[in-house]
């Protein structure tokens, strides 16, 4: 269903591209981008299910996970491209274009952080499971500020570590990283949460016994 909205969003682009030109490629992008948290996490989950409880592969898999996991959210901040014209037929296809973008990446990087926690839960324990669900939060909202404000990328995790995390800890406590950090953790946590309930909730209906 994702791979189908995500073509959905595709078509939308194509449709703006007849208005006049494309609004901006890195849109598609990144939405495949938001794609490898999701397979990373479906991987991992897979993985852990077939072989039992595998600590170290687990943790070396959620770092790489975590490296690319921002990329999701980070799709929010492509609104700003938004141009304001309420007399534009090109303003509200922008708009619907946008969210779709914005939506689909979001719920990938929800859904690949539910598997995540599932999979932290079976490999560790619950309360380990917790802690690294709840730094998830901002330290998403923080690879959201590297990327909009300081135009890092996931590769640099990989290719300049090094200079990666300098930049970390020279803009640590600049005000919008500290508003990103903060809010856009609360988002995602607010969102996932909402996510989690009504998987639950589902899950809860699948297994109650028939009258």
């Amino acid at each position: 269903m994702l791979a189908l909205l995500s073509l959905l969003a595709f078509a939308f682009h194509f449709i703006r591209i007849q208005f006049s030109e494309a609004v901006d490629f890195s849109l598609d992008w990144n939405l495949l981008l938001s794609w490898i948290p999701l397979l990373i996490a479906f991987f991992t989950k897979t993985l852990s299910k077939r072989l039992g409880p595998l600590p170290i592969t687990v943790g070396i898999l959620s770092i790489v996970w975590l490296a690319f996991f921002p990329n999701a959210p980070y799709m929010i901040t492509d609104l700003v491209h938004l141009s304001v014209n309420y007399y534009s037929d090109r303003t509200w296809h922008d708009t619907i274009m946008l969210f779709y973008y914005a939506q689909i990446s979001l719920i990938n990087g929800l859904v690949s952080l539910y598997w995540f926690h599932g999979t932290w839960n079976r490999t560790y324990s619950k309360r380990t499971g917790t802690i690294l669900l709840f730094l998830s939060f901002p330290l998403g909202g923080l690879g959201v500020f590297l990327g909009r404000i300081l135009r890092l990328n996931s590769w640099d995790f990989f290719h300049k570590p090094g200079q990666f995390f300098l930049n970390i800890f020279e803009n640590l406590y600049d005000r919008t990283a500290l508003l990103l950090i903060v809010e856009f953790g609360m988002l995602l946590g607010t969102l996932y949460f909402v996510l989690w309930g009504l998987l639950r909730f589902r899950v809860r209906r699948q297994n109650r016994p028939s009258e």
